[in-house]
């Protein structure tokens, strides 16, 4: 699956939820953001610096504010540090809101096109 079409499907659980996600759409729309976050990210940094693709995220994103500048790097860290934290929540924390999901979907939908060299 490509990027976009992951940034499709997360785009049609916001809009329409399955009854069967009843209780973790949330949840899958920031897996699938995230997921396609993350293949962007390995795109890149396989025509600009294999070996900073092998490194953990956390550090592919350190290193993109050197690549690709501060905005681009503020915008990927902010939003896959959100959608981790969406996907790994407690049962005494709220789930994300959909302005929030909504949010970090338009940030990833903005940041791919950006990733390419």
């Amino acid at each position: 699956m490509t990027p976009q079409h992951l940034l499709d499907q997360a785009a049609d659980l916001l809009v329409n939820p399955r009854p069967s996600m009843r209780r973790c759409w949330q949840r899958g729309s920031a897996c699938l953001t995230r997921v396609a976050l993350e293949q962007g990210m390995r795109d890149y940094w396989s025509t600009i610096d294999v070996n900073v693709g092998r490194c953990r995220m956390s550090r592919q994103l350190l290193a993109l504010r050197a690549f690709a500048g501060d905005e681009t790097a503020l915008i990927a860290r902010t939003a896959w540090h959100g959608l981790s934290r969406a996907m790994h929540h407690h049962t005494y924390e709220l789930a994300p809101t959909l302005a929030e999901l909504r949010g970090w979907h338009r940030d990833v939908t903005d940041l791919l096109p950006r990733l390419k060299p």
